[in-house]
């Protein structure tokens, strides 16, 4: 994944990157609900040294995004199925007659408890330097022209 952004906070070795819309976007707005206010902002290592005005260019692996997309969205979204299917049986077990609101609640306690543990090891995500963005190259010094989303 190759993206065109502008630097705007230096934060020691990383930078918080504005980035640009891609250009297969068409402008849909989809990614933001038709919001063409809102920014996408991503936090990159900063080996190039780009300062904070500069136009450069991002990249993360592809594996690396379908991996941390995996992360946050499929194992929480399987431990939601979980309390949902086990739920039901355990529940049933128990003698309980509305086995569907337990079931529910175990799966967003399993599903939420997946988050927390994905927030918890974010830091370790963070210096493994696999799921970062990186700074490959400064596109242009102190570029205040264009207007990235």
């Amino acid at each position: 994944m190759n993206r065109t952004g502008i630097i705007v906070k230096e934060m020691g070795k990383y930078s918080k990157v504005k980035l640009m819309r891609h250009t297969a976007c068409g402008n849909c707005g989809a990614c933001h609900l038709g919001d063409d206010q809102k920014d996408v902002h991503l936090i990159a290592l900063n080996d190039v040294h780009g300062e904070e005005g500069d136009l450069v260019e991002v990249t993360m692996g592809t594996d690396s995004v379908l991996r941390a997309a995996f992360i946050m969205y499929i194992i929480p979204l399987v431990a939601l199925l979980v309390g949902l299917f086990l739920g039901q049986p355990l529940f049933g077990l128990m003698g309980l007659e509305n086995i569907e609101v337990p079931s529910a609640l175990l799966g967003l306690v399993l599903m939420t408890g997946t988050f927390l543990i994905i927030k918890r090891n974010d830091k370790r995500f963070l210096q493994s330097q696999k799921y970062t963005a990186h700074i490959e190259m400064i596109v242009q010094k102190n570029h205040k022209d264009i207007q990235p989303l």
